[in-house]
């Protein structure tokens, strides 16, 4: 019996500042016909030689209306096998396909700019991909970690039941995963505001 979880859709933020890093996630417990999982990054760019330049850009074209430089955005869609044995219900496989979108900054033309400038941009660019790859790589983890507490529900007789079960612990693992998100941005808190307090931001 093949069966999926439905009917349950979460989605956390976590902006700081006028410019922040930002965690979107989002789970989908609901059929999903698509077999892709995987990160996709895309980029938006940013002209400007002058840092009140560069920063306006952001504001102007950055992701969240310009309130942040960078984002990742995690869709996750638990799929669930199940079947029927001696009078149970056992969750025969699980598969939870990860959907993650990563938005960051492309300078179009900091070459132009003073070295200053470019030093700090660029020290900036390479943060906020590390910072974005910490949030793909929590996800990930949960993914995994998703599949393998699903996997270890004890059978019950009731299919239905058993589905009630997973969703209940695939809720309070996201929920777990949310507030590790959240945690992983208040402790980058101080690094980010430095950096955008010497580009300029109040």
């Amino acid at each position: 019996m093949n069966s999926v979880l439905s009917k349950l859709a979460n989605r956390i933020s976590s902006p700081f500042l006028r410019s922040a890093l930002m965690v979107l996630g989002i789970v989908a417990l609901a059929g999903c016909t698509s077999t892709n999982s995987g990160v996709t990054t895309v980029y938006y760019s940013v002209p400007g030689v002058t840092a009140e330049q560069i920063n306006a850009q952001i504001a102007r074209r950055g992701p969240q209306n310009g309130h942040a430089i960078g984002t990742t955005e995690t869709r996750m869609t638990p799929k669930i096998k199940t079947r029927r044995q001696d009078g149970q219900c056992y969750i025969e496989s699980v598969d939870v396909l990860l959907d993650i979108r990563v938005t960051l900054p492309r300078w179009s033309e900091l070459e132009k700019a003073d070295g200053n400038t470019q030093s700090k941009y660029r020290g900036l660019a390479s943060h906020v991909e590390w910072h974005e790859q910490q949030h793909v790589d929590i996800s990930r983890r949960y993914a995994k970690l998703i599949e393998n507490s699903l996997l270890q529900l004890p059978p019950v007789e009731n299919c239905r039941l058993l589905m009630n079960k997973s969703r209940v612990l695939f809720k309070n693992l996201f929920d777990a995963h949310n507030q590790e998100q959240r945690a992983f941005d208040a402790a980058e808190r101080k690094e980010i505001e430095s950096r955008l307090t010497s580009l300029g931001y109040s």
